[in-house]
Order: C-alpha cells, then sequence, then structure tokens
C-alpha cells in the first residue's frame, strides 16, 4: 500500500511541474519514513554515497566547464564557418551545415543543451534568413545539437555506464557509428524539405576558401580529434578525457585572446553549478531505485518481460517505447537512472548485445529533450528568438522519425553499435 501512495506522489508532483529532483526524493522518503526499519535508513545512506562514488563520474564537471569554455571561445562559430565552407553549397547546405557542426561540436561539450545554446546563438536566424520557416529552423538546431548524447564524449553515457557497470569507453566507441547515421539521416530530411521550399542554393566558394576556413578551425577541430582518437586508442579514460578537453580549451581561448580571466572564472562558475544538478539526481535517485527494488517492481517487470516477450527484438523495441514516451514527462538524466536498473539486468540475463541495448536505450532518452512538453532543447531555442513550442512540434517529428528508424536498425543489426568496440577493445 505505501508502495502505491508513493508513486502516486511521484505523479502529482511530476504533473505539477515540481523539480525533478524532489519528485525522485519525496517518495522514497515518506516510504522510509512508513517501514521504519533502522537498516533501511543505514543501506539508503549507503546507497546515495556509494552512487556517486565513481571515478568517472569526476569527468562530468570537467565536461560542463569544457561546455561553457567551449561558448566563449568562439569555437562553435569556427567550427560552423568550416562546415559551410564544405557543406553550405548543396540544396538545403544551411541546414546540412548546422547539422555537420553538430557532429563536429559532439565531440567537444558531451551536453545537448550546452551545444543546442551555442548552436542557436550562432545558426538561428541564419536558417530564418535563409529561407527556412521558424519551426523548421528551430527543428534542425534541436535534432543537430541531440547529437551530441550520442558522439562521444557523452554525459549521460558516463552516468548510464556507472549506472549499469559497463565500460565507458566501450559506451563512447558504440556511440560514433549510430551518431553519424543520424546526422546523415538528419541531412538527408533537411535537404528534401529544402527542395521542397525551393531555399537557394549558396554558390560554392571554391578549395582556397574551404583551407581558409579549415585554417581558422584547425585548432578547434583538433579538440573532437584528440579526445576521440584518445578514447579509440586507449590513452586516456573518460575522466581524464575530460580533464584533457577543458585544458585544452582554456589554452586554445588564451592563444586565440578570446578568453579573459574574468570569462575563465565565470565558466568555471557556471559548470560547477551546472554539474550540481546531475550528480545530485544521481544520488537521489539510488533512493527511488532502492524503494522499487526492496518492494519487489524491478523483479516483476523483468520477470514480466522475460516470460512474455522471448526475442530480443521484442525486449529492446519495448524497452525503446517505455523510453520514448518517458522522454517527454521526464528529464532524460533523470529517465536513465530510473530504467537503468530495471532494464540492464534483463538484457544481460537474456544475453541481449549490451553495447546495441545501450545505443538504443540512449538514443530513445534523448529523444525526450526534441518532444515536448518537458522538451529541454525545444524551450532554449524557443527562448533565442521567441518561437512558440507550438510552431516547433509538426517540424521536429520527421526528426524524431529518423531517429526511430536507426533505433530499429541497431535492433535488426546490432553490429551497427558493438562492430567499433569489438574491434578497438577486443
Amino acid at each position: 500500500m505505501i508502495l502505491w501512495i508513493a508513486l502516486a506522489i511521484f505523479v502529482v508532483l511530476l504533473v505539477i511541474g515540481a523539480p525533478i529532483i524532489l519528485c525522485l526524493g519525496v517518495p522514497p522518503v515518506i516510504w522510509l519514513l512508513q517501514t521504519g526499519k533502522t537498516s533501511n535508513y543505514i543501506t539508503m545512506g549507503q546507497k546515495m554515497y556509494s552512487a556517486v562514488d565513481s571515478f568517472a563520474l569526476m569527468s562530468v564537471p570537467f565536461f560542463m566547464l569544457a561546455g561553457q569554455i567551449m561558448e566563449r571561445t568562439g569555437i562553435t562559430e569556427a567550427i560552423v564557418d568550416f562546415a559551410n565552407s564544405v557543406i553550405g553549397w548543396v540544396r538545403g547546405g544551411l541546414a546540412c551545415t548546422v547539422e555537420l557542426a553538430g557532429i563536429l561540436m559532439a565531440g567537444i561539450s558531451g551536453s545537448s543543451n550546452a551545444d543546442c545554446s551555442a548552436l542557436g546563438a550562432i545558426c538561428l536566424r541564419a536558417l530564418k534568413k535563409g529561407g527556412y520557416e521558424d519551426g523548421w529552423a528551430a527543428a534542425i538546431l534541436v535534432s543537430a545539437s541531440g547529437l551530441g548524447p550520442i558522439i562521444p564524449p557523452s554525459i549521460i553515457m558516463i552516468v548510464y555506464g556507472c549506472q549499469a557497470g559497463l565500460d565507458v569507453g566501450s559506451l563512447f566507441t558504440a556511440g560514433i557509428v549510430p551518431g553519424i547515421m543520424l546526422g546523415i539521416g538528419y541531412m538527408i530530411v533537411s535537404v528534401l524539405y529544402a527542395k521542397k521550399r525551393n531555399i537557394p542554393k549558396i554558390p560554392f566558394q571554391g578549395f582556397k576558401h574551404v583551407g581558409k576556413t579549415f585554417t581558422k578551425a584547425i585548432w578547434a577541430l583538433l579538440m573532437p580529434i584528440i579526445i576521440v582518437g584518445g578514447i579509440l586508442g586507449g590513452f586516456f579514460t573518460a575522466t581524464e578525457c575530460g580533464v584533457i578537453a577543458t585544458v585544452y580549451g582554456i589554452i586554445y581561448g588564451l592563444v586565440v585572446k578570446k578568453l579573459t580571466w574574468k570569462s575563465l572564472w565565470l565558466s568555471l562558475k557556471e559548470g560547477i553549478i551546472n554539474a550540481v544538478g546531475p550528480i545530485s539526481l544521481i544520488a537521489i535517485s539510488s533512493m527511488f531505485s532502492y524503494m522499487l527494488a526492496r518492494e519487489g517492481v524491478t523483479d516483476s517487470i523483468a520477470a514480466f518481460l522475460e516470460n512474455n516477450i522471448s526475442s530480443h527484438f521484442g525486449v529492446m523495441a519495448f524497452c525503446a517505447i517505455i523510453c520514448l514516451v518517458a522522454g517527454c514527462f521526464v528529464d532524460g538524466t533523470a529517465t536513465c537512472l530510473l530504467l537503468t536498473p530495471i532494464f540492464v539486468p534483463v538484457c544481460r540475463a537474456m544475453g541481449i548485445d549490451l553495447m546495441a541495448f545501450s545505443m538504443v536505450f540512449m538514443i530513445a532518452i534523448m529523444s525526450g529533450g526534441m518532444t515536448p512538453p518537458v522538451g529541454s532543447m525545444l524551450f532554449i531555442i524557443g527562448a533565442i528568438d521567441d518561437i512558440p513550442i507550438s510552431k516547433m512540434v509538426k517540424p521536429v517529428a520527421p526528426f524524431i522519425g529518423i531517429l526511430v528508424l536507426v533505433c530499429v536498425l541497431i535492433m535488426l543489426f546490432p553490429g551497427i553499435a558493438s562492430w567499433l568496440p569489438g574491434l578497438v577493445y577486443g
């Protein structure tokens, strides 16, 4: 009975728009008070501590800081200029530029919201001037920003890896191919829209211009190359990767004279503040997961899946649908923390390829940032140029369709996600 009361409180808090940390924190506290068992108090405290006592989680504040530095040093602008010189001349080239910039920037910050803010500030008005409707301009930026958590490095993958007990480096490697597939799919959607709207092409400015923009962007482009190359080569861990990204960003900013001591202090301050949220959420969500486990909810869901869905495709499809629906109402990090302890043990017991499942899980969860009513990226883009969410709903649908298609392809062909980690790590 107390479990149902706790879950009802969770739903009510969620519906009234309470902060997600309260939605996850209040129900287990009420459950704990009602059980009255001293052992539960002790165990819950231990669970909260052990949830954040992870070397890999130390990388989260560093990636947050790297994202803040990226916004203040002109890295985004340099990458966008280079991407535009490479692909901006095709029909729908400006949209493709944004998607390509999203792929390149995903290798720097690891955060969809950071990429969304940086790209939106530079590209939103340019897209609108180029003939793209408000809703479509916003949808293109949202889709490009959503690549951040899939292509390494990724903050949400670090959180997931710690929860699931999987190697973060392998997860990073597994995200490369699906992330590129998503980017190409988004470009195809953008080109089809541009042809339908007859958006004019920009003339190709020649290889000399490409070389010029590449020269200006070379130090910015080296950042994702060092990060991803270091991970693939096994030269450093996810945490060391975060430190290197931060140090490189600081050095780059000082060399190009776009990072002052004041802006560095502001970056440090905002990076730390932004990191507090996810790490606090991890600790609090461990209480919620412990409550579900003690009440047998986790085992009941696992038994239902094992007894009623026999195929690997069916289990992954079921999990993906739950994640897609949950993502519409709950923050991506919270969804990850809630569902990982339920789904991963089932997949492990059934012999499902965990790299393939992890990518389907990550992609489905991060779709939440693209869908109302919670979609954080929609609100970020909308706030930049006063675009109402209602204008973005229809244009974002084809990009969600590409996302679902890539998930289905990974379910059918798990090697899309597991081939590269197997090649790199054996």
